[in-house]
């Protein structure tokens, strides 16, 4: 066990240093080594890691995969703040590649898991107006994006607040309207 830990801290620090492919096979490695009964929160993580490496890795087919392993495991469970991120990481991903209606899909499927966490639910709306955003839709952005600043405010989550501060100046200039002319935290 100590070893799959060992082997886990340095594919995420890999990773962290864009060194992918020896993220990915420190991570395979950790996996490996990983019983299936017993540890099924450090089998999710990894393999939530791993598909985390595989998106920056351009893998887009293994990256969805991983996803999906590791929300099969977190469901079993019922490990909401788990399926959360997972979700969140897949919607990302998904609103990269342009597949819109599987963004959303993903967004709803995390909030539902984000109901009473007041952080993860800001991070889905500033990600929601980040699809929207690309769809070229800045009302309904700006009006997500402030949302999330509102909340991100709230929780004194500085560096959050100005994230979606620089998400409104894009969609300023990206619309010409004036996003930030409201009260703004």
């Amino acid at each position: 066990m100590g070893q799959a830990q060992c082997l886990e801290n340095f594919a995420s620090s890999l990773r962290d240093d864009n060194q992918l492919d020896a993220a990915e096979e420190a991570m395979l490695r950790a996996i490996a080594l990983l019983p299936e009964k017993g540890q099924e929160y450090r089998v999710c993580e990894s393999h939530r890691t791993l598909g985390k490496i595989y998106r920056s890795k351009g893998e887009i087919g293994k990256a969805i995969r991983h996803f999906e392993v590791a929300l099969g495991i977190a469901s079993s469970f019922n490990w909401h703040g788990r399926l959360f991120w997972i979700h969140y990481k897949l919607a990302e991903l998904f609103r990269d590649q342009g597949r819109f209606d599987d963004t959303q899909a993903h967004l709803e499927r995390a909030k539902l898991h984000a109901a009473d966490n007041a952080y993860n639910l800001s991070r889905a709306m500033e990600l929601q107006a980040w699809a929207w955003y690309k769809q070229g839709r800045p009302e309904e952005a700006r009006t997500e994006a402030l949302g999330a600043a509102d909340v991100c405010e709230a929780l004194g989550a500085a560096s959050d607040v100005e994230r979606c501060r620089n998400l409104l100046r894009k969609i300023e200039a990206a619309s010409g309207q004036s996003a930030l002319n409201c009260e703004l935290p």
